[in-house]
């Protein structure tokens, strides 16, 4: 196995190998993060006590989640991505990293960032590895799958970690990206019913599309008629063709999707 996947958030690192030409199921490590240490520390931890993560790969792939902010192509200067990114997030100048993904379908790209000591960190033990955002597949995917179903604004919840990330795609342009930290479920009702009135959205209109990680996504997706949404809880299995990854509990749906390239 050349290419390593490397998922890492505030909650767990996941590890894992896979090669979709030649087997169904991926190798993997789940490593729960020790809330008493710094999320840096516990990545030293995690690969050192990881043996997987300890061999050599061609290719390391590094997911990772926080703030996210969307730039046309044609507007991009990768010199001046840092500035452009903490002028929207000036709190996290000095404490992070930025960089960005691609967006072909989008003429976009995404920058996002991550703390400077863990991306250190990664580069001592991954010298080449790629960085990447959480969203990125996520995005590819809600764009190259439904890109002219409808004519009306379309609606993405995704509820991950106590996160909860809201884009809004109308035909096959995004229109609205942001992530929220949720402290009780409430909390993404409330967010929810913002973007839903600023872009007209209602239930007798496009149904919301509600996926995620755990039960709190099918909650949210069972709620959201208190505001005035219809929603549509997207199962990992039938959004994934029932392809065995989608089985994987340990698996958030945006590494699925990016395992499976099922944006392609």
């Amino acid at each position: 196995m050349d290419s390593l996947t490397i998922r890492i958030s505030t909650d767990r690192i996941i590890f894992a190998t896979y090669d979709r030409l030649r087997n169904m199921l991926p190798e993997y490590v789940v490593c729960d993060n020790n809330p008493d240490i710094s999320l840096n520390a516990n990545t030293h931890q995690a690969i050192k006590g990881t043996p997987m993560a300890q061999q050599d790969y061609n290719f390391v792939d590094i997911f990772t989640g926080g703030p996210t902010l969307i730039v046309p192509l044609k507007e991009f200067d990768e010199d001046d991505a840092p500035d452009l990114y903490y002028f929207n997030y000036p709190t996290l100048r000095g404490r992070t990293k930025v960089y960005y993904d691609t967006l072909p379908y989008l003429n976009a790209l995404l920058l996002f960032s991550m703390d400077r000591d863990v991306s250190n960190t990664l580069l001592d033990y991954f010298p080449t590895a790629k960085f990447h955002c959480h969203l990125t597949a996520l995005i590819r995917q809600w764009v190259a799958r439904y890109p002219f179903s409808s004519s009306l604004p379309r609606l993405y919840c995704y509820l991950c970690e106590s996160r909860l990330t809201l884009v809004v795609v109308e035909q096959a342009q995004l229109q609205f990206v942001n992530t929220y930290n949720i402290h009780n479920p409430t909390d993404s009702l409330y967010y929810i019913a913002g973007i839903a009135q600023r872009f007209g959205l209602s239930a007798d209109g496009e149904r919301t599309y509600v996926g995620g990680f755990g039960p709190e996504a099918t909650n949210l997706a069972n709620n959201l008629s208190r505001i005035n949404l219809s929603a549509f809880f997207m199962d990992d299995k039938e959004e994934l063709s029932h392809h065995p990854i989608a089985e994987i509990e340990d698996f958030p749906y945006d590494l699925k999707v990016h395992l499976l390239k099922a944006y392609e």
